[in-house]
């Protein structure tokens, strides 16, 4: 008998030592990866905090450097089960665990050369977010990711993720972000919708930023600064994700929900 483990033997002998690592959230949206501008950061907080107000049920949108070899759909339901997103509840409670992680990692800095999207929904969620409907969510914002586009595709992501709950809980996104719906022109005919949601996307991110030139300071999430955490050289440590496991949140941010329940269902894609 040698003295090497395969690794579903290690799973049932060491449970926890496989356990997927993941940073502290700092907020709604957390760009460890640092590609996103304080626009769209602050942009996907507020799409998340309506969300979270009319529904009872959570968005976290998070950007990692890269995963390290693993699968982007466990990394995902792990953030969403450490984080605890979505509320415990009663059972029957609609929004009893009610939640949703979009994660993004980058082309350029992920080790496998690929860029990847992904929704993943937790178990009050995929009865009106579909595995089907999370890898469109995340393949419509590809062309834009393809063109290293990170605002724009993870703030459409964002968007159209929240019109999912929007729909299910019967309730209307805030029209300062939420595009209106019009009858489609002969001319316009063809055009693809995603492409009108990503400009729709972009000229709100430069609107806001005139503003806020206006204003004398930015004004991204957490009092005008966008929320960045180094990856320590754009990696992981050996026991996960640089940063530590989850511990409670930091920076103010009070939490989430306290639910947690991933059951492995969503969607995604790669570049």
């Amino acid at each position: 008998m040698t003295g090497v483990l395969s690794r579903p033997m290690a799973a049932l002998i060491f449970p926890f030592a496989l356990q997927i690592q993941v940073p502290q959230p700092t907020g709604l949206v957390n760009d460890f990866a640092n590609v996103l501008t304080a626009e769209s950061v602050d942009l996907m907080t507020r799409i998340a905090e309506d969300v979270r107000t009319k529904s009872r049920g959570e968005i976290t949108i998070v950007t990692l450097a890269d995963l390290d070899g693993r699968d982007p759909a466990d990394v995902a339901r792990e953030i969403g089960r450490q984080w605890k997103l979505g509320k415990t509840g009663e059972a029957g409670d609609a929004t009893r665990n009610a939640g949703a992680v979009i994660l993004l990692v980058p082309k350029e800095t992920s080790s496998d050369g690929r860029g990847h999207c992904r929704v993943e929904t937790g178990l009050g969620t995929e009865g009106f977010i579909r595995d089907s409907e999370a890898g469109d969510i995340c393949r419509a914002a590809t062309p834009a990711f393809i063109q290293k586009d990170y605002s724009a595709g993870l703030s459409l992501v964002a968007l159209l993720t929240a019109q999912r709950f929007a729909t299910e809980f019967n309730f209307a996104l805030d029209t300062a972000f939420r595009a209106e719906e019009r009858p489609v022109s002969r001319r316009a005919r063809g055009f693809p919708p995603q492409l009108l949601l990503i400009i729709f996307v972009v000229i709100f991110m430069l609107l806001s930023r005139l503003g806020n030139r206006r204003g004398g300071r930015r004004n991204g999430c957490g009092g005008g600064i966008p929320i960045i955490i180094p990856m320590g050289g754009g990696g992981f440590g050996d026991g996960g994700f640089s940063g530590g496991g989850f511990g409670g949140g930091g920076g103010g941010f009070g939490g989430f929900g306290g639910g947690g329940g991933f059951g492995g269902g969503g969607g995604g894609s790669s570049w």
